[in-house]
């Protein structure tokens, strides 16, 4: 919990990728280490905010919900601060969370048109939790701010990438959004997954005194290399960091983090070449629990 969040404040819930880390089927170097107490676990991929230090609003809901909310602090009885929830996008690390979230009596649940499609017919998530609790949908169109107190949120659709079980035709713009927070003192650019460089994202990221990116890959083959897998990270949806580096440090963001960190990205160990080499370009991995004020 943030010392202090009664002003607008943003805070990482979890950084690391689908599975956490470590991975409950993975005995990667890096997952072994953290069994053997040697590098820090990490909960998946979330993040929240509070314009006012009374009402949270979580950014994508994951598999770890119900233990990343302890940071929002105790419940009072029944009650909790928790607003709604916003998504990024409607892949199963970011909205299984949601099925956690029946106990709450009521909250919204924000996304563009193609996030609340995929959460309508092929992972009917409203419909499942209809009975436990009172959900309100709000449509986000990319581009169009919407306001949370003093916060301004904005969608920024960046690619049609869709989550592996959707079929058919693809669902309206922003199946993959950026959210871009403007706030009295700061802008914080969140992109936990990011596949490109091109169409709107340069202006999007050189607009944010805050950038928070996704760093899922260290290398664009990285399962590959290691005998983990047969995709690479451009199949996934992902811009590996090798490929996003120079670009982040050239921006004029103060504070340049990675976060969304698949377990076998070498640079999650603090020693490595792969984390010097960020760090000597004004970059840096996002630890869970980071925070700063908006």
């Amino acid at each position: 919990m943030p010392p202090d969040p009664t002003s607008p404040t943003f805070l990482l819930l979890g950084t690391a990728a689908g599975g956490g880390l470590p991975q409950w089927n993975c005995g990667c170097r890096n997952c072994a280490r953290v069994r053997a107490g040697e590098l820090p676990a990490r909960t998946q991929s979330s993040a929240a905010f509070t314009p006012d230090g009374e009402r949270w609003y979580l950014i994508d809901a994951s598999p770890d919900v119900a233990r990343q909310l302890l940071a929002l602090g105790p419940p009072r009885g029944r009650s909790t601060p928790l607003a709604g929830v916003l998504l990024t996008d409607a892949e199963f690390d970011h909205t299984l969370g949601l099925l956690q979230l029946r106990e709450g009596s009521a909250w919204e649940l924000h996304a563009t048109p193609g996030v609340h499609a995929l959460l309508e017919d092929q992972f009917p998530v409203r419909r499942l939790l209809s009975r436990y609790a009172q959900i309100t949908p709000v449509s986000a169109p990319p581009g169009e701010p919407r306001l949370f107190g003093d916060l301004e949120v904005t969608w920024v659709a960046l690619d049609d990438h869709t989550p592996r079980y959707h079929h058919g035709r693809r669902p309206e713009a922003g199946a993959t959004s950026a959210l871009r927070l403007r706030g009295p003192r700061r802008t914080l650019v969140y992109a936990p997954s990011l596949s490109t460089l091109a169409g709107p994202v340069p202006e999007l990221l050189a607009s944010a005194d805050v950038l928070l990116v996704d760093g899922t890959f260290y290398h664009p083959d990285e399962l590959i290399r290691l005998g983990l897998g047969t995709g690479d990270a451009a199949s996934m949806g992902h811009l590996p960091v090798v490929q996003s580096a120079p670009t982040l440090a050239r921006l004029p963001a103060a504070t340049k983090l990675y976060t969304h960190l698949n377990n076998t990205n070498p640079a999650l160990d603090p020693a490595s070449p792969e984390r010097a080499w960020l760090r000597a370009q004004g970059l840096d991995l996002a630890d869970d629990g980071w925070f700063v004020g908006l």
